[in-house]
């Protein structure tokens, strides 16, 4: 699934071509895309003729905010794909359940195939009604998150954002305080920490030097200091490689670049390698029915 790292990567591409553009039409092949909607052609009539004010993301949601104050959001699920297209007569690729044309020429293509991710416009709370925000995320002192949940009220329960929200060590550390689960568990939980998954939950663990079942409640002050720092450092490092490309050669950027972070993973997919730091193997567990990789030694 796409994370935090390439949902940037992809809106950081669209944000530099897209806003300014008039969306001229959308056709919609498969009617699962646009499920939130009662039909296909209900979406359609809400995007378009409509002009793109701004590119932006919250966890793994791109959010695409449009001149009659809604927003289009993107969720990418397992395996979507955005791909810039220069016009019809360029072959689709397969699996191609949207195409988005704009006034000024192109396409944008949302490629999936699993059907997993999904499009919808949120139109905004009900006048006069209170959005429930996320108490974690309340717990932020700055940033664009907050203000994204408060008009995106589907995004709401969202938790903290590492780059939308500001948050220091002190309040990371009362969230967890508050949580007896493990550390991996807390990480990749949407409603606590949003953007994080799989892949980078286990790299930021070693990063920190932690287990992956350490119980969040009981890391020391300079523990979670550590953890608050390899949040930011990995998360940074991967958005400046462009992402995570795995073997099955997934995710690609808009314009069909693979991104290279996968080359610098110090513990995901490597299982049986010598670790990069201690030389001993790299071990797998199964938790939750997903695989967590990490370093027996340097994470003891």
């Amino acid at each position: 699934m796409p994370e935090l790292p390439e949902v940037e990567t992809v809106r950081a591409s669209l944000a530099r071509d897209l806003v300014g553009k008039k969306i001229k039409a959308v056709a919609v092949t498969n009617g699962r895309l646009v499920r939130r909607h009662k039909t296909a052609k209900e979406f359609r009539a809400l995007v378009e003729g409509h002009s793109i004010k701004s590119v932006q993301r919250l966890g793994k949601n791109l959010i695409v905010a449009l001149e009659n104050s809604t927003y289009l959001v993107v969720h990418l699920g397992m395996s979507g794909q955005l791909l810039r297209a220069k016009g019809p007569k360029e072959p689709k690729p397969k699996h191609t359940h949207a195409v988005v044309t704009f006034v000024q020429g192109g396409e944008l293509r949302y490629v999936d195939p699993r059907t997993f991710g999904e499009l919808y416009v949120s139109r905004g709370p009900v006048e006069g009604a209170d959005v429930e925000i996320s108490k974690f995320a309340r717990l932020s002192i700055g940033g664009d998150g907050l203000a994204l949940r408060r008009a995106i009220p589907e995004l709401a329960h969202l938790g903290i954002d590492p780059f939308e929200d500001q948050i220091g060590w002190d309040r990371f550390a009362a969230i967890l305080r508050s949580r007896s689960t493990g550390l991996k568990a807390v990480l990749t939980d949407q409603d606590i920490i949003a953007g994080i998954g799989n892949i980078y939950a286990d790299e930021i663990l070693f990063a920190a030097g932690l287990r992956f079942d350490r119980e969040s409640e009981s890391l020391s002050t300079i523990e979670i200091r550590r953890l608050h720092r390899s949040i930011s450092e990995v998360l940074t490092d991967a958005i400046k490689h462009g992402g995570s490309t795995l073997d099955d050669e997934q995710f690609v950027d808009p314009d069909g670049n693979f991104g290279s972070y996968q080359q610098l993973h110090q513990v995901y997919g490597r299982e049986g390698l010598a670790c990069l730091q201690c030389r001993q193997p790299i071990a797998r567990e199964t938790v939750r029915g997903r695989s967590t990789f990490y370093c027996p030694k340097c994470q003891s």
